[in-house]
Protein backbone atom coordinates (compact mmCIF):
# COMPACT_ATOMS: atom_id res chain seq x y z
CA UNK A 1 0.00 0.00 0.00
CA UNK A 2 0.94 3.57 -0.63
CA UNK A 3 1.73 5.94 1.74
CA UNK A 4 -0.31 8.86 3.16
CA UNK A 5 0.64 11.92 0.33
CA UNK A 6 0.88 15.16 1.79
CA UNK A 7 -1.16 17.80 0.36
CA UNK A 8 0.77 20.72 -1.50
CA UNK A 9 0.21 24.12 0.29
CA UNK A 10 -2.05 25.98 -1.31
CA UNK A 11 0.49 29.10 -1.19
CA UNK A 12 2.73 29.86 -3.74
CA UNK A 13 6.72 29.58 -3.00
CA UNK A 14 7.99 32.93 -3.34
CA UNK A 15 9.90 34.11 -6.46
CA UNK A 16 13.27 34.60 -6.43
CA UNK A 17 12.19 38.64 -7.58
CA UNK A 18 9.75 38.72 -4.73
CA UNK A 19 12.30 37.42 -2.16
CA UNK A 20 14.67 40.24 -4.04
CA UNK A 21 12.34 43.03 -3.33
CA UNK A 22 11.79 42.16 0.16
CA UNK A 23 15.13 41.94 1.17
CA UNK A 24 15.21 45.79 -0.86
CA UNK A 25 12.32 46.60 1.19
CA UNK A 26 14.21 45.69 4.82
CA UNK A 27 15.50 48.93 6.59
CA UNK A 28 19.21 49.26 5.71
CA UNK A 29 21.13 50.60 8.22
CA UNK A 30 24.60 52.29 7.19
CA UNK A 31 27.21 53.34 10.39
CA UNK A 32 27.36 57.52 9.51
CA UNK A 33 30.80 58.46 8.35
CA UNK A 34 33.72 59.57 10.53
CA UNK A 35 33.70 63.81 11.03
CA UNK A 36 37.10 64.76 11.03
CA UNK A 37 37.16 67.90 12.79
CA UNK A 38 41.14 68.93 11.81
CA UNK A 39 40.31 68.59 8.49
CA UNK A 40 36.88 70.46 8.29
CA UNK A 41 38.92 73.15 10.51
CA UNK A 42 41.37 73.31 7.86
CA UNK A 43 39.81 73.58 4.53
CA UNK A 44 37.37 76.56 6.46
CA UNK A 45 40.31 77.97 7.48
CA UNK A 46 41.95 77.90 4.45
CA UNK A 47 38.78 79.08 2.62
CA UNK A 48 38.76 82.43 5.01
CA UNK A 49 41.79 83.12 4.03
CA UNK A 50 41.53 83.09 0.47
CA UNK A 51 37.83 85.43 0.83
CA UNK A 52 40.15 88.04 2.91
CA UNK A 53 42.21 88.52 0.24
CA UNK A 54 40.20 88.50 -2.69
CA UNK A 55 40.28 92.06 -4.58
CA UNK A 56 37.58 93.17 -6.42
CA UNK A 57 39.51 95.98 -9.00
CA UNK A 58 36.90 97.47 -10.96
CA UNK A 59 34.05 99.31 -9.69
CA UNK A 60 30.94 99.98 -8.81
CA UNK A 61 31.65 97.53 -5.53
CA UNK A 62 28.58 96.97 -4.41
CA UNK A 63 27.69 93.75 -5.82
CA UNK A 64 31.01 92.16 -5.24
CA UNK A 65 30.67 92.90 -2.17
CA UNK A 66 27.24 91.64 -1.72
CA UNK A 67 28.44 88.22 -3.53
CA UNK A 68 31.48 88.17 -1.01
CA UNK A 69 29.47 88.66 1.97
CA UNK A 70 26.80 85.95 1.04
CA UNK A 71 29.80 83.23 0.39
CA UNK A 72 31.30 83.97 3.72
CA UNK A 73 28.00 83.39 5.86
CA UNK A 74 27.45 80.28 3.64
CA UNK A 75 31.15 78.74 4.42
CA UNK A 76 30.19 79.67 7.81
CA UNK A 77 26.90 78.10 7.93
CA UNK A 78 28.54 74.83 6.33
CA UNK A 79 31.28 74.98 9.05
CA UNK A 80 28.45 74.36 11.80
CA UNK A 81 26.60 72.11 9.67
CA UNK A 82 29.77 70.14 9.70
CA UNK A 83 30.49 70.70 13.68
CA UNK A 84 27.64 71.38 15.35
CA UNK A 85 29.32 70.31 18.73
CA UNK A 86 31.33 73.20 18.08
CA UNK A 87 29.28 75.82 18.18
CA UNK A 88 28.84 76.53 21.65
CA UNK A 89 27.33 79.97 23.07
CA UNK A 90 30.47 81.78 22.76
CA UNK A 91 31.08 80.46 19.50
CA UNK A 92 27.84 81.79 17.82
CA UNK A 93 28.02 85.27 20.14
CA UNK A 94 31.58 85.73 18.57
CA UNK A 95 30.55 84.84 14.87
CA UNK A 96 27.41 86.50 15.25
CA UNK A 97 28.94 89.96 15.96
CA UNK A 98 31.67 89.64 13.68
CA UNK A 99 29.55 89.03 10.65
CA UNK A 100 26.98 91.83 11.92
CA UNK A 101 29.42 94.13 12.52
CA UNK A 102 31.01 93.31 9.20
CA UNK A 103 27.66 93.44 7.64
CA UNK A 104 27.04 96.73 8.58
CA UNK A 105 30.32 98.43 7.83
CA UNK A 106 29.82 97.40 4.01
CA UNK A 107 26.10 98.15 4.09
CA UNK A 108 27.81 101.78 5.17
CA UNK A 109 30.36 101.37 1.95
CA UNK A 110 27.44 100.36 -0.07
CA UNK A 111 25.03 103.54 0.72
CA UNK A 112 28.49 105.94 0.13
CA UNK A 113 29.31 104.59 -3.40
CA UNK A 114 25.48 104.62 -4.08
CA UNK A 115 25.36 108.07 -2.91
CA UNK A 116 29.23 109.12 -5.03
CA UNK A 117 27.53 107.17 -8.22
CA UNK A 118 23.97 108.95 -7.61
CA UNK A 119 25.67 112.34 -7.56
CA UNK A 120 28.67 111.42 -10.68
CA UNK A 121 25.04 110.38 -12.67
CA UNK A 122 23.90 114.14 -11.87
CA UNK A 123 27.17 115.76 -12.34
CA UNK A 124 27.58 113.85 -15.78
CA UNK A 125 23.68 114.61 -16.62
CA UNK A 126 24.82 118.34 -15.80
CA UNK A 127 27.92 117.72 -17.66
CA UNK A 128 26.17 116.72 -20.87
CA UNK A 129 23.22 119.51 -20.82
CA UNK A 130 26.30 122.37 -20.33
CA UNK A 131 28.02 120.83 -23.85
CA UNK A 132 24.43 120.65 -25.52
CA UNK A 133 23.45 124.16 -24.09
CA UNK A 134 27.19 125.22 -25.23
CA UNK A 135 26.67 123.72 -28.75
CA UNK A 136 23.17 125.23 -29.67
CA UNK A 137 24.91 128.33 -28.67
CA UNK A 138 27.40 128.12 -31.46
CA UNK A 139 24.77 127.16 -33.67
CA UNK A 140 22.92 129.50 -33.01
CA UNK A 141 25.10 132.33 -33.24
CA UNK A 142 26.51 131.05 -36.50
CA UNK A 143 23.03 131.19 -37.95
CA UNK A 144 21.98 134.74 -36.82
CA UNK A 145 25.20 135.81 -37.93
CA UNK A 146 24.57 134.54 -41.09
CA UNK A 147 21.17 135.63 -41.56
CA UNK A 148 22.12 138.88 -40.71
CA UNK A 149 24.79 139.37 -43.29
CA UNK A 150 21.95 137.63 -45.64
CA UNK A 151 19.47 140.51 -45.15
CA UNK A 152 21.88 143.21 -44.83
CA UNK A 153 23.34 141.72 -48.29
CA UNK A 154 19.48 141.75 -50.29
CA UNK A 155 18.80 145.18 -48.51
CA UNK A 156 22.91 146.36 -49.89
CA UNK A 157 21.93 144.91 -53.30
CA UNK A 158 18.89 146.68 -53.87
CA UNK A 159 20.49 150.03 -53.21
CA UNK A 160 23.93 149.43 -54.99
CA UNK A 161 20.81 148.84 -58.22
CA UNK A 162 19.31 151.83 -57.60
CA UNK A 163 22.31 154.01 -57.50
CA UNK A 164 23.82 152.47 -60.44
CA UNK A 165 20.19 153.10 -62.24
CA UNK A 166 21.03 156.97 -60.57
CA UNK A 167 24.61 157.16 -61.94
CA UNK A 168 23.55 155.65 -65.25
CA UNK A 169 20.60 158.29 -65.58
CA UNK A 170 23.20 161.07 -64.51
CA UNK A 171 25.37 160.23 -66.99
CA UNK A 172 23.06 160.24 -69.43
CA UNK A 173 21.70 163.65 -68.80
CA UNK A 174 25.72 165.17 -68.90
CA UNK A 175 26.15 163.62 -72.32
CA UNK A 176 22.60 164.61 -73.70
CA UNK A 177 23.05 168.39 -75.12
CA UNK A 178 20.14 170.47 -73.52
CA UNK A 179 17.26 171.99 -75.96
CA UNK A 180 16.65 175.20 -76.28
CA UNK A 181 13.65 175.47 -73.88
CA UNK A 182 15.43 173.38 -71.38
CA UNK A 183 18.49 175.78 -71.05
CA UNK A 184 16.25 178.70 -71.13
CA UNK A 185 14.15 177.09 -68.06
CA UNK A 186 17.74 175.25 -66.95
CA UNK A 187 15.75 171.81 -67.14
CA UNK A 188 18.80 169.99 -67.50
CA UNK A 189 20.56 171.35 -64.42
CA UNK A 190 17.46 170.69 -62.18
CA UNK A 191 17.30 166.96 -63.21
CA UNK A 192 21.14 166.82 -63.07
CA UNK A 193 21.11 168.09 -59.34
CA UNK A 194 18.28 165.88 -58.74
CA UNK A 195 19.60 162.60 -59.72
CA UNK A 196 23.06 163.67 -57.79
CA UNK A 197 21.77 164.71 -54.68
CA UNK A 198 19.67 160.85 -55.04
CA UNK A 199 22.85 158.96 -56.04
CA UNK A 200 24.64 161.08 -53.04
CA UNK A 201 21.70 159.52 -50.87
CA UNK A 202 21.92 156.45 -51.62
CA UNK A 203 25.42 156.41 -51.47
CA UNK A 204 25.03 157.47 -47.84
CA UNK A 205 22.78 155.03 -46.99
CA UNK A 206 24.86 152.08 -48.73
CA UNK A 207 27.78 153.36 -46.27
CA UNK A 208 24.99 153.53 -42.68
CA UNK A 209 24.12 149.83 -43.76
CA UNK A 210 27.49 148.63 -43.62
CA UNK A 211 27.89 150.45 -40.64
CA UNK A 212 24.85 149.41 -39.10
CA UNK A 213 25.83 145.90 -39.86
CA UNK A 214 29.21 146.07 -38.53
CA UNK A 215 27.09 147.69 -35.25
CA UNK A 216 24.75 144.63 -35.38
CA UNK A 217 27.36 141.66 -35.69
CA UNK A 218 29.45 143.49 -32.79
CA UNK A 219 26.61 143.68 -30.62
CA UNK A 220 25.45 140.06 -31.65
CA UNK A 221 29.52 139.09 -31.06
CA UNK A 222 29.36 140.31 -27.25
CA UNK A 223 26.52 139.06 -26.28
CA UNK A 224 27.61 135.44 -27.80
CA UNK A 225 30.81 135.28 -25.81
CA UNK A 226 29.30 136.70 -22.64
CA UNK A 227 26.84 133.75 -23.02
CA UNK A 228 29.85 131.39 -23.58
CA UNK A 229 32.21 132.32 -21.29
CA UNK A 230 29.29 131.59 -18.43
CA UNK A 231 28.62 128.23 -19.71
CA UNK A 232 32.08 127.36 -20.37
CA UNK A 233 32.62 128.42 -16.61
CA UNK A 234 29.83 126.07 -15.07
CA UNK A 235 31.64 123.55 -17.50
CA UNK A 236 35.22 124.19 -15.78
CA UNK A 237 32.98 124.00 -12.17
CA UNK A 238 31.84 120.79 -12.92
CA UNK A 239 35.38 119.19 -14.33
CA UNK A 240 36.68 120.21 -11.28
CA UNK A 241 33.63 118.52 -9.24
CA UNK A 242 34.73 115.34 -11.33
CA UNK A 243 38.35 115.25 -10.73
CA UNK A 244 37.77 116.03 -6.46
CA UNK A 245 34.94 113.01 -6.66
CA UNK A 246 37.68 110.65 -8.71
CA UNK A 247 40.20 111.22 -6.32
CA UNK A 248 37.64 110.07 -3.40
CA UNK A 249 36.83 107.17 -4.43
CA UNK A 250 36.16 104.36 -2.74
CA UNK A 251 37.94 100.96 -2.21
CA UNK A 252 37.32 96.98 -2.43
CA UNK A 253 37.80 97.78 1.26
CA UNK A 254 40.06 94.75 1.48
CA UNK A 255 41.58 95.69 4.63
CA UNK A 256 38.10 95.62 6.38
CA UNK A 257 37.18 92.15 5.16
CA UNK A 258 40.44 90.57 5.90
CA UNK A 259 40.06 91.90 9.21
CA UNK A 260 36.92 90.12 9.81
CA UNK A 261 37.50 86.72 7.99
CA UNK A 262 41.08 86.74 10.67
CA UNK A 263 38.58 87.27 13.72
CA UNK A 264 36.69 84.52 12.37
CA UNK A 265 39.30 82.01 11.95
CA UNK A 266 40.20 82.75 15.47
CA UNK A 267 36.77 81.98 16.17
CA UNK A 268 37.06 78.69 13.96
CA UNK A 269 40.63 77.55 15.72
CA UNK A 270 38.94 77.73 19.29
CA UNK A 271 35.83 76.21 18.67
CA UNK A 272 37.99 73.09 16.95
CA UNK A 273 40.37 73.49 19.44
CA UNK A 274 37.45 72.76 22.42
CA UNK A 275 35.82 70.13 20.71
CA UNK A 276 39.60 67.79 20.29
CA UNK A 277 39.93 68.86 24.00
CA UNK A 278 36.78 67.25 25.27
CA UNK A 279 36.88 64.40 22.80
CA UNK A 280 40.37 63.77 24.43
CA UNK A 281 38.96 64.23 27.86
CA UNK A 282 36.15 61.66 27.34
CA UNK A 283 38.44 59.06 26.18
CA UNK A 284 40.57 59.61 28.44
CA UNK A 285 37.98 59.22 31.60
CA UNK A 286 36.57 56.09 29.43
CA UNK A 287 39.59 54.56 29.80
CA UNK A 288 39.24 55.30 33.74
Amino acid sequence: MRGRRFRRSSVKKKSSKDRREQHEELPFYEEAPLVDPSQIRSNTLNALEHLGNQRFPLPPYTEHLQRWMKDVATLMSDFETQLPQATDQQYRENTAKTLSDLQSALNERTKTETDASSKLAGRQRRLAAYQSELSKLDQDYKSQTHEMRKRHEQSSEKLRREIQRLDEERLRILRTKPTLIQRLLRRSDVDLEERTNALRSRKDALGDRKDSLKSDLEKLRTEYERKRKEITDQLNALHEELIGSSDSKLDDAVELRNDACQNLRRQVDMAVDKLLEQRDSNAAEGKL
